[in-house]
């Protein structure tokens, strides 16, 4: 497995840019919410409705599915989850209103609920017993970036071109992402069960 200079496999660079596209993806709605209130003829208490949707599933869903893709290689689960991530956002990017639009991003958030928590668990494969710290704090580094970057830039991408195009790019984000995760992960990850005690 290749390494950065750090002594840290590129692997993991992979998984911080994907955390960074899922980050900024979840901050999307917010940094676009008076533009999508606007163009879709909704109250912005009702436009803010897709983050508590968001939310919901994202809090609930994390440990149900750890326990449903247990088994999964990490490769083709995080590469599938981020697919899945570009899929939904372009076509909530084209949802011709905002009762299409609710139900196409809770079925986006599936991924975030899926990505984040499935990279960290494969992490301590990834580097020795050693480094596994300092790894684990680099991948969620994808989403301290875009907490700082994701929202403003989504707020100003929406107010120049409007909302779909931050979704779109977006979209676009998540695909070079994916390809990035197939190229860079290893076959074979597969980290313990999620056991119901946990």
């Amino acid at each position: 497995m290749s390494s950065t200079p750090a002594g840290l496999p590129r692997a993991l660079w992979a998984l911080m840019v994907g955390n960074f596209v899922i980050g900024t993806g979840v901050m999307v709605v917010p940094g676009t919410l008076t533009d999508i209130s606007t163009s879709l003829g909704v109250s912005i208490p009702q436009a803010g409705q897709l983050i508590t949707a968001a939310a919901i599933l994202m809090g609930l869903g994390a440990p149900a599915f750890a326990s449903l893709v247990a088994g999964w290689d990490r490769r083709r689960l995080l590469t599938i989850s981020l697919l899945w991530y570009g899929l939904l956002t372009a076509a909530c990017a084209l949802a011709p209103s905002y009762a299409s639009l609710l139900p196409l991003r809770v079925l986006a958030v599936i991924s975030p609920a899926v990505f984040t928590p499935q990279a960290a668990a494969c992490v301590g494969l990834l580097v020795r017993p050693d480094q596994r710290g300092r790894a684990i704090t680099f991948v969620f580094l994808g989403w301290s970036v875009a907490s700082v970057m994701g929202m403003p830039l989504s707020a100003w991408i929406g107010g120049t071109l409007g909302w779909r195009w931050a979704f779109g790019l977006v979209a676009l984000m998540s695909f070079a992402s994916a390809a990035w995760v197939w190229r860079e992960m290893p076959n074979g990850i597969k980290p313990a069960a999620l056991s119901r005690q946990a």
